[in-house]
């Protein structure tokens, strides 16, 4: 099933409340409050609810993306007036963003989707996106998680990856901490969460929360 087929057939399929990582991300942030907004890029934006709380929340100018075409409509169609001059959605791939660079590079439950070569483009993508001294704050399911981990057919050619519904990876602690040995890491832990369906499920996961500075200079 495509992402614009589930957000047609879903609508918002997490509810309107944020992420894990977006209320880790406010809190972060707000104790690092400026004048000055901060630039912020939300990769696989979604129907925009983590966008969108932030925006909200924080002094901060907003870029989403998401190569969901219905997924940027929902976005759009959500953007209230107030918001509008503060916050942009684009529909594009990760590796096709134009623009310059960014103070923070956010990416909620977006890792686990992609397969290894997807993985390190991504990587190189934050590298080429996130300022130096930028932060990047990201969540993606554990090798740990109750709710998928070793459901539906294992990938031979791939660790911790399985094809059920969908392609999902669940990272280890080492392969985080190699992934994105680039940057200063200030935050790496597991969190268990409760994630509500649009269709009254309830999932339970475990994922992680990363939070690191690019430490390029």
């Amino acid at each position: 099933m495509s992402w614009d087929s589930t957000y047609q057939d879903h609508q918002r399929v997490w509810g309107n409340r944020p992420s894990a990582l977006a209320a880790f991300a406010c809190h972060y942030l707000r104790g690092k409050s400026s004048e000055k907004a901060v630039e912020i890029l939300d990769l696989g934006c979604g129907y925009a609810r983590d966008a969108l709380f932030l925006a909200r929340a924080i002094n901060c100018r907003i870029v989403g993306i998401d190569n969901s075409v219905k997924a940027i409509e929902m976005a759009r169609k959500s953007l209230t007036g107030d918001l509008e001059p503060r916050v942009r959605f684009e529909c594009c791939d990760f590796n096709e963003i134009a623009g310059g660079q960014f103070e923070i590079v956010f990416a909620s439950n977006f890792y686990h989707l992609l397969k290894a070569d997807d993985r390190q483009n991504f990587v190189a993508t934050i590298k080429k996106k996130l300022r130096p001294g930028g932060m990047l704050f990201l969540s993606t399911l554990s090798n740990k998680d109750p709710e998928h981990f070793g459901k539906g057919r294992r990938i031979e050619t791939e660790d911790n990856s399985f094809q059920d519904e969908k392609f999902l990876h669940f990272c280890t602690r080492d392969e985080m901490e190699t992934d994105f040995s680039f940057l200063d890491i200030k935050e790496l832990s597991e969190r268990e969460y409760f994630e509500p369906r649009s269709n009254g499920k309830v999932h339970h996961h475990i994922l992680w929360i990363l939070a690191g500075v690019n430490s390029a200079r």
